[in-house]
């Protein structure tokens, strides 16, 4: 018992060393090759603000910050450490000094310790090749990557005819956890018309799948239907993605938590690419095609009407044909109406409403034609068929339309392409009708003689006018250059408009309720205002010299106190959102009376 409580003491003595130290610097590896993927990480075990990370202009920046928070308890007292961490990989060979990170605790600025990364030369293609399996671009690992983490692209069909409808999928398998997507890359599908099935949001939705008795996380990126637009073997390209995983890692234990408790993860990037795609696309079978065959593919109805059936000359009428089905609908074209000579016509208006679903591309398309008949008599339209192809019955079906007749009667001699009397061929009214003139039956404006308008005085303000405009265009373009030429007070006064705009932005994030971006957002929003209303430069933006300034400029002490408050939150918000409570709209709506407050005072 005595040797339990002795081993008990020493572990709690190196607990409260671990907490002695608020803010430390850690990295994955000290030495690394060119291009090499490592990680560095900056852990606080307390409650902070305003972190401000190195200079990262030597390396490129895969991933991060990241960040993650760990709860411990310790005699009874419940302490909080936060790390944010970044995927790293060095430009050029060399060694390379990281300063010091900063972060605010309870008022005073701490700084972590510096770290000292060494550079060996390598090609970034295969610095980690004896780490890895082929595809991957991160951190070390002994694992099978291939059958933990890839990419399927699946189609419906892989052998169809010319224009007919294929679903393709592209899900990311992983046995990882998910972090993140970057870089990703869709094939172009030469050789095929493409329909995209919209997402409600832009959140990848992940799913559980099992594979021959291993369960998979699975994240469906794209669904789309694609129409082959020509015969022969066409190939779709593979998809190729950046894929951001969480996994355990291999590094030593940063404290005795990790120690007890298994050790940490870190975020890895790995390249995956799925398989390429051959679709076998068969011409349109040229037996029984019919002639009025328009290239519609599916399985369609066809409904053709006329809007009536009595009218009298010079009468408008619409011819209205409408499609309704599903396939490649989109694409296909007015059907060829034959007209009676003596018809007025006009091309057809086409209104859509096509919907792009996970069971295919459907809808109605509807093409109106509106017709003019010019004499009396009774008219029959020939007879409109609208063929298409059914892909699953392998052939061309033929919709024939209903009689159309539709009988004119004699028309109203005041419509304006009425005829004075009744010809006896319809073709003397093509030539008489234009050149009658009718005497005017309305009141005619007459003006007095010898009233010209040369000489007159709008004659002579017609060059006055022009004149005078372009004095006033170089006044006010000299004046305007006047108040640009001082670059702070354009600044200054824009600042304002700028604000809201990024206030626009954090609106957005408000919608979709994304805290940590909307937090964010707002923090930069005000802090841009006061640097571009105060003329701070970006170096001095501290709250010391904001209160300074504002004090100098009349602003309450009260409006003060409620900027550095909202900045503080907005600050603490970004790095421990879960802490966080309180409306949205609310704080929303406060930062932007604050700022209308800020202004209203330095006016």
């Amino acid at each position: 018992m005595k040797r339990s409580y002795t081993i008990l003491f020493f572990i709690l003595v190196l607990a409260s060393a671990g907490f002695a130290q608020k803010f430390v610097a850690q990295t994955s590896k000290s030495q690394v090759a060119v291009g090499e993927t490592f990680q560095i990480s900056f852990t606080l075990n307390t409650s902070g603000s305003n972190f401000k990370v190195p200079n990262l202009k030597d390396f490129d920046v895969y991933s991060g910050p990241n960040q993650s928070t760990n709860m411990s308890f310790v005699n009874g007292s419940m302490s909080q450490t936060i790390t944010l961490s970044y995927l790293l990989a060095p430009k050029k060979e060399g060694k390379v000094i990281l300063g010091p990170a900063s972060v605010t605790v309870e008022g005073k600025v701490i700084q972590s310790n510096s770290l000292t990364i060494d550079v060996l030369a390598g090609n970034p293609a295969t610095a980690n090749k004896s780490n890895t399996q082929p595809g991957a671009a991160t951190a070390p690992t002994t694992e099978n990557t291939a059958d933990n983490l890839f990419i399927k692209s699946s189609v419906s069909k892989t052998k169809v005819v010319q224009g007919e409808q294929i679903s393709i999928t592209y899900k990311v398998y992983t046995r990882y956890q998910l972090r993140g997507f970057q870089d990703i890359k869709f094939p172009d599908y030469n050789g095929f018309y493409s329909q995209d099935v919209p997402v409600n949001n832009q959140q990848v939705q992940v799913s559980n799948e099992n594979i021959n008795g291993i369960n998979y996380q699975v994240a469906e990126l794209k669904h789309s239907f694609i129409f082959p637009q020509r015969s022969g073997k066409l190939e779709i390209q593979p998809m190729e993605a950046e894929i951001v995983v969480r996994k355990r890692s291999n590094r030593q234990p940063r404290d005795i938590f990790e120690q007890f408790f298994g050790g940490g993860y870190e975020d890895a990037v790995y390249s995956v690419k799925s398989k390429a795609i051959s679709i076998e696309v068969q011409p349109l079978p040229a037996d029984n095609k019919p002639a009025d065959f328009n290239g519609a593919i599916g399985d369609f109805s066809c409904k053709i009407q006329l809007s009536k059936d009595k009218i009298k000359a010079n009468e408008a009428v619409n011819l209205k044909i409408t499609l309704t089905g599903k396939g490649n609908i989109k694409l296909v074209e007015a059907p060829v109406v034959t007209f009676p000579e003596d018809f007025e016509t006009y091309d057809p208006k086409i209104n859509e409403n096509i919907a792009v679903t996970g069971a295919g591309v459907s809808g109605t398309k509807t093409f109106d034609y509106l017709l003019i008949p010019r004499h009396e008599g009774d008219y029959k339209i020939d007879q409109i068929n609208f063929s298409y192809f059914d892909a699953s019955k392998k052939e061309y079906i033929t919709i024939p339309s209903p009689e159309l007749l539709i009988h004119v009667e004699k028309g109203d001699e005041s419509a304006s392409s009425a005829n004075v009397f009744t010809p006896s061929s319809k073709n003397d009214v093509k030539v008489i009708g234009n050149d009658i003139r009718y005497i005017k039956t309305f009141d005619v404006a007459f003006k007095p003689k010898n009233n010209y308008f040369f000489g007159s005085f709008l004659f002579y303000s017609g060059f006055a006018i022009p004149l005078l405009g372009f004095v006033a265009l170089l006044f006010f373009r000299k004046k305007h250059i006047d108040e640009n030429q001082d670059a702070i007070a354009v600044k200054s006064r824009k600042a304002t408009k700028m604000a809201k705009r990024r206030l626009a932005i954090a609106e957005k994030h408000l919608q979709q309720n994304a805290k940590e971006l909307f937090y964010a957002e707002l923090s930069q929003a005000v802090f841009r205002y006061i640097s571009d209303r105060l003329n701070i430069a970006g170096a001095d933006l501290n709250k010391e010299n904001i209160q300074s300034i504002l004090i100098k400029k009349s602003v309450s002490a009260e409006t003060v106190a409620t900027l550095l408050s909202t900045l503080d939150n907005c600050e603490y918000a970004r790095y421990a959102p879960s802490s966080v409570s309180g409306d949205l709209s609310s704080i929303y709506n406060n930062t932007v009376q604050l700022i209308t407050t800020i202004e209203d005072e330095i006016k």
